[in-house]
């Protein structure tokens, strides 16, 4: 009998992997206990690893019977992908790497619900019976963002010939508020009082994970930075006159743009107190304990965590505490600019003029002006 993995690798079911000093395995273990079959590679060689590992989840899904079947809309997702990833950088049709890996997510809702269906089957019907079930279960938004890969992912099966018409075409999608939170700089402050008190007390590598998500939510405050330009700040980025932040989504064929944020006091403690506490000589500023960058299901368990943390110590207190997000950092910094009159927020957030700013960051309730003479 097969025991639960120690710890979740992303690998099938009866897939293992073995990383030794000079060679990297991955061998599928029979249910009587005997290997059907085992793929090595050097260590030292990372493509090769990388390969390895694809065939033998691939061969491991088709002993298991999750084998994609040819023709589903799960086998058009797949080349899809495969279609992406294959295009040259400069290809404006391929998509930035940020979206693609948080479209590799949203594929997997899709396909437990049409992945098993032909494309040419799905109705808009089914697309509306989607969207409202998803609203219905408090995931409009991401519902939307999903028919949309949806949308691509079937757009390009016409590109192919797979299919005539694409049935998420005229779709009218589920209605949403726009995010109103703006975090006070009170809570803000908790949080990393609490994540600092967990790693005093605890012994195990959880303790640190808290302290580096607090610190990178400052860093994304003071920088007016997105969640993913500091999730995967690198260490290289960190000069002696600032922090050089990348800016943007880049689109293929771009120069990435970037931003030089002066240092500040507070910005020069929060950098430095988080390469301090790093255990890897990691590529980045905010890493996690095997010194990659997080992932966003990474980083949003470890912060749901610490929120349930800082609720818990706000409530004995006695202290008003609203939980937040690393995406609510550069919102709150942009609405404090506004408020403290800074004439340079298109420089700070890196935009190429202000639409953007006024109709998505700037979250004040309150206009203060000047009264006329």
């Amino acid at each position: 009998m097969i025991g639960r993995r120690k710890s979740p690798d992303g690998l099938p079911f009866r897939l293992y992997a073995r990383y030794g000093k000079h060679k990297v395995s991955f061998a599928y273990k029979l249910p009587n206990g005997k290997w059907a079959f085992r793929l090595t590679a050097p260590v030292h060689n990372k493509e090769a690893v990388a390969d390895i590992r694809k065939e033998a989840i691939e061969r491991a899904e088709a002993l298991n019977g999750n084998a994609v079947e040819p023709g589903t809309t799960e086998d058009l997702v797949k080349k899809y992908f495969t279609w992406q990833d294959a295009m040259p950088v400069t290809d404006e049709r391929r998509k930035a790497q940020s979206t693609l890996d948080e479209n590799q997510n949203e594929a997997k809702n899709l396909n437990k619900v049409f992945g098993k269906m032909a494309p040419q089957s799905i109705k808009p019907a089914h697309v509306y019976g989607y969207l409202d079930k998803r609203a219905q279960n408090g995931a409009p938004a991401k519902a939307n963002k999903e028919i949309a890969l949806l949308s691509a992912v079937l757009e390009y099966g016409r590109r192919i010939g797979k299919l005539e018409t694409n049935p998420c075409r005229g779709i009218e999608y589920n209605p949403t508020r726009p995010r109103q939170k703006v975090v006070q700089l009170h809570e803000l402050d908790l949080a990393v009082e609490i994540a600092r008190t967990r790693k005093s007390t605890g012994g195990d590598d959880a303790a640190s994970i808290y302290l580096i998500a607090a610190l990178c939510a400052k860093a994304a405050y003071l920088t007016v930075s997105r969640p993913t330009e500091m999730r995967e700040l690198r260490r290289q980025a960190v000069g002696d006159i600032g922090v050089t932040v990348p800016v943007g989504k880049r689109k293929a064929g771009q120069i990435q743009k970037e931003k030089l944020v002066q240092w500040s006091p507070e910005l020069r403690a929060v950098i430095d107190e988080a390469l301090s506490i790093q255990r890897t000589k990691s590529l980045y500023v905010f890493g996690n304990t095997s010194g990659q960058s997080y992932t966003r299901s990474g980083w949003n368990s470890n912060w749901a965590r610490l929120m349930k943390y800082c609720e818990e110590a706000a409530q004995k207190r006695g202290l008003k505490f609203e939980r937040f997000t690393l995406a609510d950092m550069r919102p709150t910094a942009v609405t404090d600019r506004k408020e403290e009159g800074d004439d340079r927020i298109i420089d700070a957030t890196g935009h190429s003029d202000e639409r953007m700013v006024n109709l998505v960051y700037d979250r004040r309730k309150l206009r203060k002006v000047r009264p006329t003479r």
